[in-house]
This record gives structure tokens, sequence and C-alpha cells, in this order.
């Protein structure tokens, strides 16, 4: 997941999901075929909600967005149904906080002899640890079948320290681990992203090529830990973290449809959306009015112009730390720029002391940031974009819990063109319908996007 959410409490906005940012891979994908409409009885459609998640207004999470799962043993009916998984097309997996499998045993994923385990750091510094087992998952009436899976802080083993490249920062919930419903604020991430972002153009698991054999040790995500010393491990793309929906046995694997109604300017309580399975493979989820943008190989848009400037996605070809621009679902704000670059708009960072700390405010209560030019890979998609950024401290004050115009920065304050990028995140899936096509599978008729596609 590329970022993650303030707790409703404090409203301090966390990252969860640069951790791919350094690893840049060359890309090398051929063009997959082109899927056909089919006709099938298996349900589709997902339900979602949008709100403050299980821990509630207190301390839950503004801009979630949820669903259910079922996880089961592989080829039996012990089954759990789980609530409140956090939607996230900014990455790949399924993840489980500790506990909600209740009485469900699943069997271990081995590498080496040893189980196998994933460390991830995220860009806010916290961190998830735990094993790789396998389960039959289950999400509306789609199923895939012995696919990895994550449960996390299901080891005694710590976290490696060269894991965790950047030291946690303070003040984080749980010290920064993310293995709890009570630090995640939810049950679960069910990653969807039709990308990597390793710079493979694959969108089927969570790291491809780049882990496949150990070339850097700091910030790699797969171990063993036999004896209880932990040292990483390349591990085949058959035993990586997999994309569920990339894994379903239907046609409706190539990618995912989220719809929301529009919000109002104040916000509100909660929002019910759906996400259909599949594009282009029947009648219900098929692209029409929309347009297409194809991503790069790191599942990003690889130029984003605001203001005069162009954002690139320099670090998908390893020339720069920027990152153009991308959708995610499991950001819960537009992480737009710095404010030093939108002062002109009346935009600031919020004082410490208000309860819009971490977020956009702005001089009288709310502006429009006009002409934002969105650029497809290979040029195929272009639009020009306006988004609405309101005063954080504001929005908090109505106790609301779904906001479409919800700002901050992105990754550093102060940052230069060269660094900074535009995160959209929950709320740009607010009275929208997004497609986001999974790289690797194949694309409706008529899309040229090897290596994943998103489209509006």
């Amino acid at each position: 997941m590329r970022s993650k959410f303030p707790i409703r409490a404090t409203a301090v906005p966390l990252f969860l999901g640069l951790a791919w940012l350094l690893m840049v891979a060359g890309c090398g994908s051929s063009q997959p075929s082109s899927s056909t409409t089919t006709s099938t009885t298996v349900n589709n459609t997902a339900a979602l909600v949008a709100n403050f998640g299980p821990n509630g207004s207190t301390s839950g999470i503004v801009n979630g967005i949820f669903t259910n799962v079922t996880v089961c043993q592989h080829g039996t009916s012990n089954c759990a149904a789980i609530d409140n998984v956090l939607v996230d097309t900014g990455s790949i997996g399924l993840r489980l906080a500790r506990g909600v499998l209740g009485g469900v045993t699943l069997s271990q994923v081995l590498q080496n002899g040893s189980p196998l385990l994933e460390c991830i750091q995220y860009g806010d510094t916290s961190y998830s640890w735990g094993p790789l087992q396998l389960a039959d998952v289950q999400i509306a009436g789609e199923q895939a079948s012995n696919i990895p899976i994550q449960l996390l802080g299901a080891t005694t083993d710590p976290v490696p320290g060269n894991c965790l490249t950047t030291p946690v920062a303070s003040g984080l919930p749980n010290g920064g681990n993310e293995d709890t419903l009570a630090s995640l604020g939810a049950n679960g991430i069910l990653g969807i992203a039709g990308n990597n972002e390793s710079g493979d153009g694959e969108g089927s698991v969570d790291c491809g090529s780049v882990c496949t054999t150990v070339s850097f040790t700091s910030g790699f995500p797969y171990y063993i830990c036999p004896n209880g010393t932990c040292s990483p491990v390349a591990v085949p793309t058959s035993l990586q973290m997999a994309n569920p929906v990339a894994a379903f046995s239907s046609a409706d694997k190539n990618g995912v449809m989220i719809t929301f109604p529009t919000v109002g300017a104040m916000g509100a309580t909660a929002l019910s959306g759906t996400m259909k399975f599949g594009i282009g493979t029947r009648t219900d989820n098929s692209l029409s009015n929309v347009t297409v943008f194809a991503m790069d190989p790191c599942g990003n848009f690889p130029t984003v112009s605001f203001n005069g400037i162009s954002y690139m996605d320099t670090a998908c070809n390893g020339t720069g730390s920027g990152m153009g621009g991308f959708l995610d679902t499991g950001s819960n704000a537009l992480y737009i720029l710095d404010h030093s670059a939108l002062s002109p708009f009346g935009i600031s960072d919020c004082p410490a002391s208000s309860a819009g700390a971490g977020f956009y405010c702005v001089t009288g209560g709310t502006t429009t940031l006009s002409g934002i030019v969105l650029l497809g890979s290979g040029n195929v998609g272009s639009e020009t974009i306006s988004l609405n950024i309101a005063d954080a401290t504001t929005l908090f004050n109505t106790n609301n819990a779904v906001f479409n115009n919800l700002g901050g920065d992105s990754l550093t304050a102060n940052a230069s063109p060269s660094a900074d990028f535009f995160l959209f995140g929950a709320p740009f899936f607010f009275g929208r319908t997004v497609f986001v096509g999974i790289a690797g599978q194949a694309t409706p008729a008529g899309v040229t996007a090897p290596t994943g596609f998103v489209a509006f």
C-alpha cells in the first residue's frame, strides 16, 4: 500500500507503501491479448463502504474504503468471513491483522525449508512483518485458490533491522508496527494494484523479478529466520504475495471497476459504493465514456503538469526520485505537491495544535487547483482535471468520516519539482467510476497498455 491514513483522534497522516520507490528494474512485458465479454452467473460485485472503519470515530481512520473477504483453508469449508478489510489499489496481496482468522489454520509457505516471512516498511516509517501462508480467498462470488497471503505479526521472530531502512517515527501507534487492528485501523488490507511498482510491469505478484534474486539487502522484503537468525532470501514469483484479483478462476481477473457517488463539500458520515471485478469481461464492467491512461512500468502517470511545471516519474527509470502521479484508494487524502508550491492558492500546512495537523489548511476555507494535466505512458491518455482542497481543520470539526477535498503534502515538504508528485488518494474516487487494469492480464479490446492502465 502506498500510503496510510491518519488516526482520527490525532489526524496525523501516515504513509504506507512507498517501500518500493528505490526498487527500479528494467521493464520487459509483451502485449497481453484482448479480453472478450463472457456470460457467467458468478457474482462479480462486492459492496464497498467508506467510513471510520472498525475502530470508530475515536480512533478510526478518515476516508477508509472497506470490503468483506472470506478466507479458507485450501480445499476445505473451514473458512473465516472477515469484514472491514481495507481496499488498496496501491499494493498487492491480502494481508490480515493478527487474530482475524479465528480457528482457521493455513499452510505455511516454505522457502529453503524455512517459513517465508515478509517485511515492508512504509513511507511513514511504520511497517508490517509476518509469515506467508496459503489460502483460498473469496470476494463476492469470485475465488482465488491456494494463493500466498500474509498473516501480520504471526511470528516470534523480531523484524529484521535491515528491513527498516528508516528509523521508525515517534508517536506512531504500536511503535509503528501495523500488525494489529488497533494500529492498522482495519482487519486487513486487500492489495489489488495494477502494477507492483518494481518496474517490471507485473501486477500479479507484489515483487516480481526484482525479488527472484537478492540483489540488494537494505529494504529487501523477503526473509527466512532459521534458528532465529533472519536473512534475505530470493523468492520465485510462485511463492510471492499474490494479487487475489489476478488469481481469480474466472475471466474477471484483469482489473476492477470502483464506483462511488458524490459527497458534499463538508463530507459525510459514510458512503456506499461497489467494486466490480473484471474490465470488459461482461456487460456490467465495460469501458465506456472514460479516458484510458496507460501506466508506466511502475504503475504511475509518467507526467503530471501543473502551474507551468511538469512532475515526472524519474524514479521508475532510475534517473531521479520523482514519481509523477498515481491513484491509490489506500491513501486517505489528495497528497498534492507541498505547501510551498501551493501557497499562491492560499494553501498552507495546518498548525500542529489544530484538528487538521498534518494536512492542508486553506485561506478562505476552500480552493480549486485547475489545469492539472495527466499524461499516460506512450501518450496513451491525456486529460485536464481540477481538484478541490478544503481546510482540514474545518472538515475534521464536522466529525464526518468521508471527504472528497482533504489534502496534504506528498512525500516531503518543500520538495523540488524533481522529487515531488501527485498522489490521488481515496477522495479522488468519490463521485467517480474508476477502472484499474492489472499489468500482465488481458486488456479490453482497443486498449494498448502492456504495463497496466487506469480509466475514469
